[in-house]
């Protein structure tokens, strides 16, 4: 290899393409820094938008949930209120009872009614 006629030129072009180079990286770098940014900042807004809407679906369903249990609540006692109306035990035995009786006194008033020996 023969040395170039101007060394001090080439070296100001070596140096000249290395900082060109140098700079032209760094320009691609910031640029894909930037399309990366600009990417990231969309995705931001979309999860922000969906984070909304989630935000507000959660809210109306904590409202829909709060009156649903007020409706609940509501039903308990008034059924509550309606057992409490309803006969126990005791008062069914004694309707038993009472009925038994009258179905008695009925068949006894049957067997006079249609005894012929009576008659």
């Amino acid at each position: 290899m023969t040395p170039p006629d101007n060394a001090p030129w080439g070296f100001l072009e070596w140096a000249v393409a290395g900082l060109a180079s140098i700079g032209a990286s760094a320009a691609a770098f910031v640029w894909r820094l930037t399309m990366r940014l600009h990417t990231m900042e969309i995705a931001v807004r979309q999860h922000r938008r969906d984070l909304d809407a989630a935000q507000s679906n959660a809210e109306s369903a904590v409202l829909r949930l709060a009156e649903r249990l007020a409706a609940l609540h509501e039903e308990h006692y008034r059924l509550r209120e309606t057992i409490g109306a309803l006969p126990n035990r005791s008062d069914i035995h004694d309707l038993e009872l009472r009925l038994g009786e009258r179905l008695d006194s009925l068949v006894s008033r049957f067997d006079r009614a249609f005894d012929p020996r009576r008659a």
